[in-house]
């Protein structure tokens, strides 16, 4: 089985995970600072674990949609600066 996770690995660097949400774990990790995660999707449980036996490094990377940025916590639209 592994040996198809290296042929994954070999053809393609970016694994898209899909849209995910950042969680609060806990309140309180230590000095009073939360702790926040992300979720993997577990229909890749399979190839996390790989990652994990194999103690694989990973990079992440975070892309905040730019629809997100244009609203304000009111839900309302931004006003350009230019305005």
């Amino acid at each position: 089985m592994s040996s198809m996770y290296e042929f994954v690995l070999k053809t393609t660097r970016v694994i898209d995970v899909g849209e995910r949400n950042v969680v609060m774990a806990t309140k309180d990790y230590g000095r009073g600072k939360p702790r926040f995660v992300i979720n993997l999707p577990t229909t890749r449980n399979d190839l996390w674990q790989y990652f994990w036996e194999k103690k694989i490094p990973v990079k992440v990377f975070i892309e905040v949609p730019a629809e997100v940025l244009n609203y304000g916590k009111s839900g309302k639209e931004r006003e350009s600066e230019g305005s």
